[in-house]
């Protein structure tokens, strides 16, 4: 009933009236106009004609424009109109080799990172958690501990205990003169926080900026996915949201699986990521915390991607660590709708021997995105890669290990929206000790899951219908 009122009170009601009232309208031109007029069925046909051969000559992904010229075929009037105003094109990302051929993976990614988004390899300690449960013990303690600068810049923000309490040292550290910012992305709070909230924030000392607010003129995909917390020399990142059911407090499709990692060093190309982004949304800067050199530390680097339309980094590496894999390559992912060049690359690695494993959820926080996963799991499936379900809950985490030599923990999932549209961050590190425990924790849940259901022929006919418009999604 919470989320109905803050639904009914909130940004998302007027927009979802204004999708009903197109959605009728689509409706009745479908279905009563062609028939009764054939004056404006020719009309209807020259409006696809304009709309297909717009969908050819504009830069997309080729995945794209097979899904915009099904849907012109399926959906007469409503079609053109979901192709030309609400379905944004995406350019392809850039083909150029990656840099660093024939030396180690790690280098190949960090000179790709560099080249593309200006990251630069930096040093540190990482700690990787299994569980909500073990990061907020650490990610309280440090709080506790800040004197300069505190940094967040999340998806979703719930209020609750676990926001509750680093909401209180958040504004104790404000008072005490620490700078506080927090971004936060106005969809993924639409039905969690309310409509004035950072005014709220702003009102205990807390500098707060919202990601893209909801407009009826604005489009809904770019949105703002990132889990990032920044604590003076301190980085947070992984798939943990700052809310109740990430950390135990609340029970929410049985048990919730997630992960995390802390890094402790050199963090400026994280500062730079969430700066970006403060800076696009306020027009202000912000300071670096001066980085710390941590002797001993493991090489790693952030992998990011924005929300504008090119220069994405994280399309063009996922094939590159996929096909880089020798003897095992783990991923664990809530949602699943791969391009072709990704599922390519993991069938030519199940076919060549390599150990390839994917874990999905098996219990569903949308179902209809959720059809769509199984759908390309499947797939997999069917190709050799080894298929598994997390079983005793919802799978939220967002890891790769490969050869138990390199691993990724991020905010990214493996869908087209990470890809392709996002604003997203992780960090990819060489670090055997880091890549065992994700690859241990992938193998216990792993373990614990069941195999994918099987489908039956029709089933399976929509699912593959659905994973034509998946680019769409």
């Amino acid at each position: 009933m919470r989320r109905l009122r803050l639904f009914l009170r909130g940004r998302l009601f007027p927009l979802a009236l204004l999708l009903l009232f197109a959605l009728l309208a689509g409706i009745v031109l479908a279905v009563r106009l062609p028939r009764l007029l054939a004056p404006v069925a020719l009309m209807e046909r020259a409006f696809s004609l304009l709309a297909a051969a717009i969908t050819l000559v504009l830069e997309d992904l080729p995945e794209r424009k097979i899904a915009k010229l099904a849907l012109l075929c399926f959906l007469p009037w409503v079609g053109p109109i979901l192709v030309l105003i609400f379905s944004e094109t995406e350019k392809r990302p850039r083909t150029f080799k990656t840099a660093g051929e024939g030396g180690s993976l790690f280098s190949r990614v960090a000179a790709t990172a560099e080249r593309l988004k200006g990251t630069h390899v930096a040093r540190g300690h990482i700690e990787y958690f299994s569980s909500g449960e073990e990061m907020r013990a650490a990610l309280l303690a440090d709080l506790k501990g800040a004197k300069r600068r505190i940094y967040l810049e999340y998806y979703i923000i719930a209020e609750g205990k676990f926001w509750g309490e680093i909401l209180s040292l958040l504004e104790e550290k404000a008072k005490r003169g620490v700078d506080v910012r927090v971004i936060f992305d106005d969809f993924g709070c639409s039905l969690t926080l309310p409509a004035r909230y950072a005014k709220s924030l702003a009102s205990r000392g807390i500098k707060t900026a919202v990601f893209s607010r909801l407009r009826p003129q604005r489009g809904l995909t770019r949105r703002d996915h990132r889990k990032l917390f920044l604590i003076d020399g301190v980085c947070y990142t992984g798939g943990i949201n700052l809310a109740d059911e990430y950390v135990g407090e609340r029970i929410r499709f049985g048990r919730w699986k997630d992960s995390a990692v802390r890094a402790e060093g050199d963090v400026s190309g994280f500062e730079e990521v969430f700066l970006k982004t403060w800076y696009a949304l306020t027009r202000s800067k912000g300071t670096h915390v001066q980085p710390k050199e941590e002797a001993g530390g493991v090489p790693f680097c952030v992998l990011s991607d924005g929300t504008k339309r090119d220069g994405r980094l994280f399309p063009l590496l996922l094939p590159l660590l996929i096909a880089s894999a020798r003897k095992s390559i783990c991923l664990s992912s809530p949602y699943l709708s791969l391009p072709h060049a990704a599922m390519q690359a993991l069938f030519a690695a199940a076919a060549s021997g390599v150990d390839v494993r994917l874990m999905i959820p098996h219990i569903p926080d949308k179902r209809l995105v959720f059809f769509l996963t199984r759908a390309y799991a499947r797939e997999l499936g069917e190709k050799g890669v080894k298929v598994r379900e997390y079983a005793p809950g919802f799978l939220h985490a967002k890891s790769i290990a490969i050869d138990g030599e390199c691993a990724l923990v991020s905010s990214y999932n493996l869908d087209f929206r990470s890809l392709y549209v996002q604003a997203e961050c992780g960090l990819f590190a060489e670090d055997p000790a880091l890549a065992e425990a994700v690859e241990r924790d992938f193998r216990t849940c792993f373990e614990e899951g069941c195999p994918l259901k099987k489908a039956n022929p029709f089933i399976r006919a929509l699912g593959r219908l659905a994973m034509l418009f998946a680019p769409l999604t």
